[in-house]
């Protein structure tokens, strides 16, 4: 008889308990971590994009005689590589920041969403988070070139048949003798553009699309040939991206990246460039007016480990010597401060939203 009361009241207990546990499942039906989840606020970095274009001259193989057979003066005399910055663009992006790793404890630790670096993105919200993007640079570009840019350096023979001193032999011109043929060419390319233009041929030329390569076909002959006197160049463009992670105060002098004007644009490790450095200078009146709020009056205030950062603004320049080859006004995120979230907006009731690549609370929304 002891037996079957035992059972019974075994099974009156589970029951009981049972509805217990169901009734607290349906009340609360999120599962509270006891361990807490670990996050990261974001950092702001710098991002440096830089354009170059490299040019490699070859002077002509007729530029001592330019200016006497076609009146060009100065022609270049030898060859050169050359390297200019044609563009600076500034950016910024994020990653999470060693310094502001926390973790969330209680139902706000159920209620996280993450980007896919650990960043905090929303509490109680499926927030959605844009792809990572990173920037790579290589350093083993060049412009191609010919063995020799100079194939067509005259309508004409180098030889002529020689005297009969000579026994008929063949004659080998001079360079003088192939330049002034190089000259009288460009010369009579230029006649018959010039009467192609004023159409003062007798028979009719060919009209539309054709007289057009006509003319274009003249100019490039041309140009060809003025090159034997005044050289060629040979030009291609190469972008390059360079990073760096400001700290939490101003920074003065870093160097970006260095640059050569005959070896172009090089890392900041080959001390064979000049450097190119990036100042960045705190806008230290918001960061004051932040730092005067940012204190709760709660006592309960970071209990959860929910925090946001309020980023701050910067000036950026990036500089070559003295000269400013670019400035912006941006945020950065570690330029400002971190403040714990209210723990009344955590109770489950609302959706909020950050900025992922600031840390900066975006929105709060009723659910």
């Amino acid at each position: 008889m002891k037996t079957y009361v035992l059972v019974a009241l075994i099974l009156v207990s589970s029951t009981v308990f049972g509805f217990q546990k169901d009734d607290k499942k349906s009340n609360d039906n999120l599962t509270v971590p006891t361990e807490g989840m670990v996050y990261s606020l974001p950092r702001t970095g710098v991002r440096i994009h830089v354009k170059a274009k490299q040019e490699k001259f070859f002077h002509g193989p007729y530029f001592q005689y330019a200016e006497a057979l076609l009146g060009i003066k100065n022609a270049p005399s030898s060859d050169f590589e050359r390297w200019t910055i044609t563009d600076i663009q500034i950016e910024t992006f994020s990653e999470p920041d060693p310094e502001q790793v926390h973790k969330a404890m209680g139902r706000a630790g159920a209620m996280l969403s993450l980007t896919e670096s650990g960043v905090l993105a929303g509490i109680n919200s499926d927030t959605p988070t844009a792809a990572e993007n990173y920037a790579v640079s290589t350093f083993l570009g060049d412009t191609k070139t010919p063995e020799f840019p100079f194939l067509d350096l005259s309508l004409n023979p180098f030889y002529e048949m020689g005297d009969s001193a000579s026994s008929r032999a063949f004659v080998t011109k001079s360079i003088e003798e192939k330049a002034q043929e190089a000259a009288h060419t460009v010369t009579k390319l230029r006649k018959r553009r010039f009467k192609s233009l004023a159409n003062a041929y007798e028979e009719q030329l060919p009209d539309g699309r054709a007289y057009e390569l006509m003319v274009e076909e003249l100019d490039k002959l041309e140009e060809e040939y003025v090159g034997l006197f005044v050289g060629k160049s040979y030009t291609k463009s190469f972008e390059y991206s360079f990073d760096f992670i400001p700290g939490g105060s101003d920074v003065s002098g870093e160097v970006a990246f260095r640059f050569s004007e005959n070896k172009g644009v090089l890392p900041k490790t080959d001390l064979s460039g000049k450097p190119i450095v990036v100042d960045l200078n705190k806008l230290d009146d918001l960061s004051s007016a932040q730092e005067k709020l940012k204190t709760s009056a709660s006592a309960v205030a970071g209990q959860s480990g929910i925090f946001y950062r309020i980023p701050g603004k910067a000036e950026i320049k990036v500089l070559n010597g003295l000269n400013t080859m670019a400035i912006a006004r941006t945020t950065i995120a570690q330029f400002g401060t971190v403040a714990p979230f209210p723990e009344s907006l955590l109770d489950g009731s609302y959706r909020i939203s950050f900025h992922p690549t600031t840390g900066a609370v975006k929105n709060v929304m009723e659910k």
